[in-house]
């Protein structure tokens, strides 16, 4: 019954979506062939190997066609084996080729499809065809099975893994000469037993790959001959862990399933294995990337989230979170109380930032899994609440859902958690992780999340530990059909269904970076920054780089700075683009000189917080970026952000993150001579725009090139209230507006308000 359970619910997943419009597909001899209006793949028979071209004609992968299956022979604890099968023939049928194995494992049967649209080819999960009494353990794409062990095929110039590692001192660009032997999990969060953590605050289910130029080809420099590069990721969830195998140069993507563990996939029997990828294809990657996102909306996987305006005015009201200060203060975890968090609150309104948002960080909780404040540690909780929003704030509040401290406090017992392999509730430290795969969990968690939203009405959740739940080879849900990458869907769609019950408009924010979270997520956050000290603003910068494409399915990111205040400045240049600003920097003290929150630091903050855009849905231009170099790539200096094909943002560092001068200039809309952030503040763009608003990070000029206006008013805000209005005028359609940091008097300016007075 569980495996047929499990094949059933995978076979209606979702997995084709709308069809695009067909590659033309041809077979010549014993080779087929797809093209795109971007790629070219081609097949032999005669080496059952594919290779796919970029529109120049480089070989931009290649590898085996035939997945590799592992197995474990019931009753043979350890005795894995994987055995490469015959091709059996391949079938056409419009743009989608069907491919059939037999003698898998030496009686067993596979069959692979591949749907060639125009845009990019789709791999279907594999079919697996068995007689034998085996425990399916592993499905590896891009592999050669071997008897006894599988050997990665995928053949790639350079892969991209955008969520490598948490520390940035190791790069997510890969080249092949560095001969890894490393697994990386491309799934939820950072498993145990790897050789390197992972992130949890960068992107997740896909790797990129690209041809790069190197320093003999002649078309190196030149700007209409960029490098070529493809996007692999997928486009539904599979009951299993998701992992890229580097080997000496090689790669292939490993579905850990772990039938030998869990006896959820033994044959006989038939099963679908795996997961649904698309391939997609740009002039680099971050391109290729963006194509991914836009392929899976045109194929109606996933939606572009179209929020109410006052969901968007909760999701990018600029933030502090109390997190920084919590460590700061040894007073992380159980050991926060009201004495400390009033404190904290005095000193944000004592500083002058102008956060809107309050958002409370771990623990007010009295347990794990309660969703209730501990009314030892904070005797007067809601009616602290109730003083931060009578002052103006909206509230943020930290939840830890999946945890449970106490399974008899929530009318549970430990035989409801996620299980270990010997059968024994998983737990981790005093917490176990609940198991809302059953439906007497699931019901007691959807009950404690209504009641949590309807108490203390959060106009944000931050929800957190997604990441911490194990491997499969650690523990598992009682449905099996939940397990793996699915796990955390189905606790996300458990909790924030409940949540919007009582709240439609609540916004929840995580770190998972995936588009196929998003009818659950609405806000990505990327901190903590924590093993960034001392370059929180180039992590930042990457994280935002990549965070920035999500804005083409409908979602902004948070830029938290790092545990600094000195990177503040710079995070909140970047973050002002592609969502809204915020700072978990503490008030009480430094524990480096120079640190603080300084009044040149705070009014950066304030003055940006004016130039926050009201959408969700953007898209990005990264300026003076670089792609290609494994420390100075994946990170941009500058950014224009379009909403509806208009301009409505630029900002422009004077100096580039890379090192030199950046170009100060975007088309010939903006240019300066100072770095600056500039943004329409009034319907339409900038260069249609009554109303722009400017932050200066420099003294000098900016110039605007408007479409209509015959004067305009500048009025600078400096900080601690004050303001100077001056007109400005037009100079053959441009608007010449003086960038200074302070007044005449030493007032430091947080921004200037430009009102354009049309002709």
């Amino acid at each position: 019954m569980q495996v047929s359970a499990a094949t059933f619910f995978l076979n209606k997943l979702p997995v084709e979506g709308a069809s695009g419009p067909p590659a033309r597909i041809s077979e010549s001899g014993k080779t087929v062939r797809a093209e795109g209006v971007n790629y070219v793949w081609e097949w032999s028979q005669d080496t059952d190997r594919f290779r796919i071209f970029g529109p120049q004609g480089r070989v931009l992968a290649s590898s085996t066609l035939q997945p590799a299956v592992v197995v474990q022979p019931v009753g043979e604890k350890g005795a894995r084996r994987s055995i490469a099968g015959r091709l059996a023939g391949h079938e056409i049928q419009g743009n989608r080729v069907n491919w059939t194995y037999e003698g898998v494992n030496n009686s067993a049967k596979v069959s692979v499809a591949w749907r060639f649209d125009e845009h990019g080819p789709w791999v279907e999960p594999v079919i697996y065809q068995t007689t034998t009494a085996e425990d399916v353990v592993s499905l590896q794409y891009f592999a050669e099975a071997e008897g006894n062990h599988v050997k990665p095929s995928l053949e790639v110039h350079n892969l991209v893994l955008p969520g490598i590692s948490q520390s940035p001192s190791i790069s997510p660009l890969a080249i092949p000469g560095l001969g890894w032997d490393l697994t990386s999990w491309l799934g939820r969060g950072s498993p145990r037993g790897l050789s390197m953590d992972q992130q949890w605050g960068l992107p997740a289910h896909y790797f990129c790959g690209y041809h790069e130029h190197w320093p003999g080809d002649s078309a190196v420099f030149q700007a209409d001959n960029p490098s070529e590069a493809f996007c692999c990721g997928l486009a539904n969830l599979p009951n299993g862990d998701f992992f890229l195998t580097q080997l000496r140069g090689r790669g292939s993507l490993r579905f850990e399933l772990r039938g030998d563990l869990w006896e959820h996939l033994r044959g006989p029997g038939h099963f679908t294995l795996g997961a649904t990828l698309f391939w997609a294809f740009g002039s680099n990657f971050y391109e290729a990337i963006r194509q991914y996102y836009l392929g899976l909306v045109n194929a109606g996987i996933i939606q572009k989230k179209a929020n109410s305006a006052r969901k968007n005015a909760a999701a990018l009201a600029p933030q502090w979170c109390t997190w920084g200060e919590q460590v700061f203060r040894h007073k992380d975890s159980a050991r926060l109380d009201e004495a400390t968090l009033t404190a904290m609150y005095d000193e944000l309104k004592a500083s002058g930032l102008q956060a809107v948002m309050f958002s409370i960080d771990d623990k007010w909780e009295g347990a794990y899994g309660s969703l209730e404040h501990d009314a030892q540690r904070f005797p007067h909780f809601e009616p602290f609440l109730d003083r931060v929003r009578a002052d103006g704030h909206r509230l943020g509040l930290w939840a830890a859902f999946m945890r449970c401290e106490d399974p008899a406090a929530l009318g549970l017992t430990p035989a409801h958690m996620l299980r270990r392999t010997d059968g024994q509730p998983y737990k981790s430290g005093n917490y176990y992780l609940l198991d809302f795969t059953r439906p007497e969990v699931a019901a007691v968690l959807r009950d404690r999340a209504r009641k949590f939203a309807r108490r203390y009405k959060p106009d944000l959740v931050k929800f957190d530990f997604g990441y911490e739940i194990p491997a499969l080879d650690t523990v598992a849900p009682h449905d099996m059909s939940w397990a793996g990458e699915r796990l955390l869907w189905k606790g996300l769609d458990v909790v924030v269904k409940a949540l919007r019950e009582e709240n439609p408009d609540i916004v929840l924010m995580y770190y998972g970076l995936s588009p196929l979270f998003t009818d659950y997520l609405d806000l990505f956050s990327s901190d903590d920054l924590f093993g960034a000290a001392g370059e929180y603003d180039l992590e930042a910068n990457r994280r935002l780089f990549f965070s920035s494409l999500c804005g083409e399915f409908g979602m902004p990111t948070y830029g938290s700075s790092g545990h600094d205040w000195v990177s503040g400045p710079s995070i909140w240049f970047d973050s002002v683009v592609v969502g809204t600003i915020g700072s978990l920097a503490k008030f009480c003290g430094s524990a480096a000189p120079g640190d603080g929150a300084t009044p040149e630091r705070v009014a950066k903050y304030n003055g940006l917080t004016h130039l926050v855009r009201p959408s969700n849905c953007f898209s990005i231009a990264p300026l003076d970026a670089d792609y290609e170099t494994p420390t100075r790539g994946a990170h941009a200096s500058s950014w224009a952000r379009m909403e509806n094909g208009e301009v409505v943002l630029v900002a422009l560092r004077k100096q580039r993150i890379a090192g030199g001068i950046g170009t100060g200039k975007f088309r010939d809309l903006v240019s300066t001579s100072a770095s600056v952030v500039v943004a329409a503040r009034s319907n339409g763009g900038i260069a249609g725009a009554t109303q722009l608003g400017v932050v200066p990070y420099g003294d000098g000029e900016l110039s605007v090139k408007l479409e209509a206006g015959a004067s305009a008013l500048a009025t600078e805000h400096y900080f601690g209230g004050a303001h100077q209005t001056k007109p400005i005028t037009f100079e053959r359609g441009y608007l010449r507006i003086p960038l200074r940091e302070r007044s005449e008097k030493g007032e430091l300016v947080e921004w200037i308000a430009i009102n354009i007075l049309k002709g």
